[in-house]
Parts: C-alpha cells; sequence; structure tokens
C-alpha cells in the first residue's frame, strides 16, 4: 500500500508538467523524485520506476531510479546486477552532464567493486568520483563535501585492504574531519571504525578499543543496527588477538544476532566467519563447520574473492587441527590461489598510479587556475593604462568609498567580535556545566557497584574464590572510576580557573605521597626530602596536589622495586619538585611524546594515557612547566617547576 502510493506521487511529478518531459520539471521536482526514490526499499518498485521513466524520456529520472536500484541492489548482496545497472545509469548520468548523480554512481561502483574484492576497480571509481568533486564541486558547498569524504572513505579502504596503513591513516582521518564538519553522526562513526582497524593492526589495542567505542557510541545514537554489528566484530576481534575467545565469542554472537535476517549477506558474512575461526581455536568443530559451510554458500552466492579466501584459509585450519593433511593442503592451495588474485601487484601498482595521477591532475587544475588569473590581472593592466587619463578622480572615488566601507565594516567586526565571544562564553558555560552533571551522573551509579562490592568482600572472607571475584570487582571498579575522572579532568581542563592562595608545601607532598602508596608495590620505599621545611608558595594548592598525585602514580605503576624520592629544590621566582624512581625509566626519544593524548609507554598496561597530558595541560594555568630530566640514568626523573604567584 505505502509503495503504491509512493507511486501515485512520483506518477503526478512525471507527468504533471508538460507530458513529463526533462525539459518541463523543476529542480523542485526531482528534489522530490530523489526524496521519494530515496526511501523505497523494494528492488521491483524501483525497476517499475526505470522503466516509468524510460518511457516517457526522462534521462534525469530514470538516473535517479537507476542509482537507487543499484544501490538495494549492493544491500542485497547481488553486486553483479547492481554494477550493470550503475554502469547503465553512469553512461545516461555523463550524457545528460549530471554531475551530482555522475559522483554518486562513481562512488556506488568503487563500492561495489570493494564488496568483491577488486580493488584496482574500486578504487579508480572512488579517485574519479574524487576528481569530479575537485574540479565541478563548489568548494562551500555541503552537497561537494559530502561527495569527497564518501570518496575519500572509499579510497582508504581500498589502500588498507592492500596494506598501504599509512596512505590510509591519512584519507580516514581526511573523512573524519570532513564528517564533522557535516555533522554526520553515521559518517563519524564509520571513520572511527576505520581508523581503530588500523590501530588494531598495530597491535595497539587500547587505542583500537577507544576509537571502536567512539564508533559504537555514535552508531547507537543513530540506531544503526548494520554500525552497532560492526562495532561488536570489531570488539571481538581485539578480544581473540588478546587471546580473550570467551570475550570474543560473545561479542561475536552480538554482531551475528543484530544483523541475523538482513539481505546484507556481504555483512552477515563477517559475523559468519568470525564466530567460525574462535569456534576453530576453541575445538568446537563440528559447530565451526556448520558455519563455514553456510558462508561458503553465501560467499558463492554473491561471488565475494575475499571471504572465499577466508573461508578456504579456516576450512585448512579445521582439517589441520583435524589431522587430515591432504584435505588441508587441498585448501591451503586454494587459499594463495584466492589471495594472489586479490593481490597481485598489479592491483596494487595500479592503485598507486591512480592516487599518482589524481594529485597530477589536481596540481595542473590549479596551474590552469593561475594561469588564467595571471591573463586576467594582464587584461586589467590595459584596461587601467588606456584610462590613466581618469585615475585621480577614481582614486578619490575609491578613497572615499573605501573609507565609508571600512568604518562600516569595522562596526560589523566590531559587532561580530563581540556577538562571537558572548557565543564562546555561554558554550563555556555550558560545557562546564555539562562536566559537572556528567561527572555526577557516572560517579553515582560507579559508588554504588564500589560500595556494594566491598560489601560483598566482608560478606565472603571464608569463601576464597568469592571473596577475590569481588576483590576483582572493587579494583576494576576504582580502574573504572579514575579512568572516568581522567577522560573527564582532559576534557575540562580548558576551564579551570586558578585559586591562589599560600599552601604548605610539606603538607601538599605528603598527601599526595599517602595517595599514591595505596597503589605502590610493597617493596618500593617512598622518600621525601626538602630543601627546607615549612616552605609556603602562594599557588593553586588543588592543581598543585593534583599533579604530584598523577606524576608519583605514574612513577609507582613502572616501579616494582627499588623507591620513589620526592626532593623539593628553590629556584628563581617559584619551587622545584623533583620526582625520582627506580623504575623502568622513559627512552629518551618518548620524553616528549609521553605528554601527548592517549598515549602509552606499555600498551598493555592500565590507564587512559592522558595522565601526563592533563598535568602539562593544568601546570599552564599556573605559568608553570613539567619535563622529563634526560640526564637521569637510575630510572625516571620528572621535573615539575611551580613559579610564585
Amino acid at each position: 500500500m505505502r509503495y503504491t502510493i509512493l507511486f501515485f506521487l512520483l506518477a503526478a511529478l512525471l507527468y504533471g508538467c508538460n507530458g513529463g518531459n526533462n525539459g518541463s520539471k523543476s529542480q523542485t521536482d526531482y528534489r522530490h523524485t530523489d526524496s521519494i526514490l530515496k526511501n523505497m526499499r523494494s528492488v521491483d518498485t524501483l525497476r517499475m520506476f526505470v522503466n516509468t521513466f524510460h518511457a516517457s524520456h526522462d534521462d534525469r529520472g530514470e538516473v535517479i531510479a537507476m542509482r537507487e536500484l543499484g544501490k538495494r541492489l549492493r544491500e542485497e548482496s547481488k553486486f553483479s546486477e547492481a554494477i550493470e545497472i550503475h554502469k547503465n545509469g553512469l553512461k545516461l548520468a555523463e550524457s545528460i552532464k549530471d554531475t551530482n548523480n555522475i559522483i554518486h554512481i562513481l562512488n556506488q561502483l568503487g563500492t561495489s567493486y570493494r564488496r568483491i574484492g577488486i580493488m584496482d576497480e574500486a578504487a579508480l571509481y572512488h579517485y574519479k568520483a574524487l576528481s569530479y568533486s575537485d574540479v565541478y564541486g563548489d568548494p562551500e558547498s555541503k552537497k561537494t563535501l559530502k561527495n569527497r569524504v564518501t570518496s575519500l572513505n572509499g579510497i582508504g579502504n581500498a589502500m588498507k585492504v592492500m596494506g598501504n596503513d599509512a596512505a590510509a591513516d591519512s584519507i580516514f582521518r581526511q573523512a573524519l574531519e570532513g564528517e564533522r564538519k557535516l555533522d554526520s553522526k553515521l559518517g563519524m562513526a564509520i571513520n572511527y571504525a576505520n581508523l581503530g582497524t588500523l590501530f588494531e593492526r598495530k597491535k595497539q589495542f587500547d587505542s583500537a578499543m577507544v576509537y571502536y567505542g567512539e564508533s559504537m557510541r555514535l552508531n547507537s545514537e543513530v540506531k544503526s543496527k548494520l554500525g552497532v554489528s560492526l562495532c561488536h566484530t570489531h570488539f571481538g576481534q581485539v578480544y581473540e588477538k588478546r587471546q580473550m575467545i570467551d570475550s570474543a565469542i560473545v561479542q561475536y554472537n552480538l554482531a551475528y544476532d543484530v544483523i541475523k535476517g538482513d539481505r546484507d549477506l556481504w555483512h552477515i558474512l563477517a559475523s559468519t566467519l568470525a564466530l567460525a575461526r574462535v569456534y576453530i581455536i576453541k575445538g568446537s568443530m563440528d559447530k565451526a563447520w556448520d558455519l563455514l559451510c553456510d558462508a561458503e554458500k553465501t560467499a558463492e552466492e554473491i561471488n565475494s574473492l575475499r571471504h572465499l579466501a577466508q573461508v578456504s584459509k579456516l576450512k585448512y585450519q579445521w582439517f589441520e587441527k583435524k589431522g587430515d593433511n591432504a584435505k588441508a593442503l587441498e585448501y591451503y592451495i586454494r587459499n594463495r590461489k584466492f589471495e594472489d588474485s586479490l593481490n597481485n601487484e598489479e592491483n596494487t601498482s595500479r592503485i598507486q598510479n591512480l592516487r599518482v595521477d589524481y594529485e597530477r591532475q589536481s596540481k595542473q587544475y590549479e596551474i590552469n587556475l593561475l594561469e588564467n588569473e595571471l591573463t586576467h590581472q594582464k587584461l586589467e593592466s590595459t584596461r587601467i593604462l588606456i584610462a590613466v587619463t581618469f585615475v585621480a578622480i577614481v582614486l578619490l572615488v575609491i578613497w572615499i568609498i573605501t573609507l565609508i566601507r571600512g568604518r562600516r565594516q569595522l562596526k560589523k567586526a566590531n559587532d561580530e567580535i563581540a556577538e562571537a565571544y558572548q557565543q564562546t562564553k555561554k558554550a563555556l558555560e555550558v560545557k562546564t556545566a555539562f562536566m559537572k552533571s556528567m561527572k555526577h551522573e557516572i560517579r553515582t551509579p560507579l559508588n554504588g557497584i564500589m560500595g556494594f562490592s566491598q560489601l560483598l568482600s566482608s560478606m565472603y572472607t571464608a569463601d576464597e574464590q568469592a571473596h577475590q571475584m569481588t576483590e576483582v570487582i572493587e579494583k576494576q571498579s576504582m580502574l573504572l572510576a579514575k579512568i572516568i575522572d581522567d577522560i573527564l579532568e582532559i576534557a575540562d581542563a580548558d576551564t579551570v580557573k586558578p585559586k591562589i592562595e599560600n599552601c604548605a608545601i610539606d603538607e601538599i607532598v605528603e598527601s599526595s605521597m599517602a595517595t599514591a602508596r595505596q597503589v605502590v608495590n610493597a617493596d618500593v620505599a617512598f622518600a621525601y626530602k626538602p630543601f627546607s621545611t615549612g616552605v609556603v608558595i602562594s599557588t593553586d594548592s588543588h592543581i598543585l596536589q593534583t599533579i604530584l598525585v598523577k606524576v608519583l602514580d605514574n612513577a609507582a605503576k613502572f616501579t616494582k622495586q627499588g623507591s620513589i624520592t620526592v626532593l623539593t629544590k628553590q629556584i628563581e621566582h617559584g619551587i622545584s619538585f623533583i620526582v625520582e624512581d627506580t623504575g623502568s625509566g622513559i627512552p629518551a626519544d618518548k620524553t616528549e611524546t609521553v605528554f601527548d593524548q592517549f598515549t602509552k609507554l606499555d600498551e598493555f598496561s592500565q590507564g587512559t594515557g592522558m595522565g601526563l597530558t592533563l598535568c602539562r595541560t593544568i601546570i599552564q594555568k599556573l605559568n608553570g612547566k613539567i619535563f622529563v630530566d634526560t640526564s637521569y640514568s637510575g630510572g625516571c626523573r620528572m621535573i615539575i617547576e611551580i613559579p610564585q604567584q
């Protein structure tokens, strides 16, 4: 019934303007047509519209209908048919010079070729779309920006599959920045996930989980079933690589449950093969075999070389684990054939050449613009020479007009600056209120968890296993609370306003050391060596103690035995705090990068990698400095300089 109504709406648009020919239909009519067809899910109904527009000689309407029909066919994993429809639509769009739909269809073709594993063709179409956007698009248009980020995303995925991670990282970050400008949550979610896969490849699992988590948050907000399913798959992959097989199975099953029953067979295969892989690892061979047979049938149905390569690899592993070496060898050879087809040097070289051609064309386009500008300037100079007798009058008039306009623009600029200041001030106030609210809202349930875990721990003192489990809950809750505090503090750092007061140095140091003693190894000794007792300095005690606690916590984390010593030293206009430890130390080439966000010397250590970042951010509020003493070789020496306020 719904599609019947949509059909009559389009029929009215088609025949309502002088018989439905291209010349009589307005841009508004085509916008309505585009909007209706985008929301149409039935392949049969879209075919009917393609035929209807063709019969009425409405070329642009036919292009729109073919574009959406090809997209639906691809979503149902009918890739060959989708490619054929899109190629026909592309020819028609080029014949009527419909630039916007040319770009759309080029990107759709690139995506379809990526799905079946033909990466050189995929990159070719995405680069063509990017070139069209650069040459014919309006740089200020959101539509042009969306076309660009779609093309960049496709190129980045092709680069990633071909193993060029450096290029893929650069391209995905460009695409992510474009999606931010467009305020597209789904687009940002896709690129966060893509960047997460690159971190996962480098075994930077904590960073990968941060990006996957951001992708999951955005996908959940826009209620994208596919996006949520893919995020569960990504989580499972990280758990699998960390040898946490049971957790990986849970995530893969969640991914499968979210997307099962969908027509998107290409993405269902990802969850199916992931489950088969971990079942082989776990030794659940019957479950793995059933999944592999289903996956092979589906991959053959949609003609996906990439998935067929994965199926053959897993079957090789299955037979090898079963001890059937003959069958294992057969599937190993089959896998190599598929892999060679996907990753041959000719395809890789062609993609690199496409990138070089695109950059050369872009430079040539810039040169042409400069040459046109130069020609224009020469013509202007000639006109000025011809009109030299009127220069004095013209300059006088220009001067008067410029003076008047300058005053108006100055007033307008001042008004805009004042308005921008008020908006910025309001935004900071909103941000501050939000951060305080979030800290309260997140801390409240965490406090409940920590409190009840402590209660449970005291109730099960006789049961060692239960007592250990409750202790794990308590420790992990405390870790989660610390991570949340770090994230909220770094986000709220810009709004921190120092509260200057007289501070007793001894009290602050001893309080900070008492906090650090809670997490330090029992074999580590603490010592405090002030240059003088009873010293008072005018500064913000909260900021100073926050910095000392985080530096001491960092030292405690990497010092398994030996000592941690805090020394104070008087310097010109202030005091220097020196924290020395006998731990693993910081490599010389990492002494600056440790202050960058999410940077961790040990990827498997607990924490967010933001503690030292926060220290450097908030110490600048006091005009102070924090740095690593590279001359110290007994572990790590961190120096904090706080000026007298």
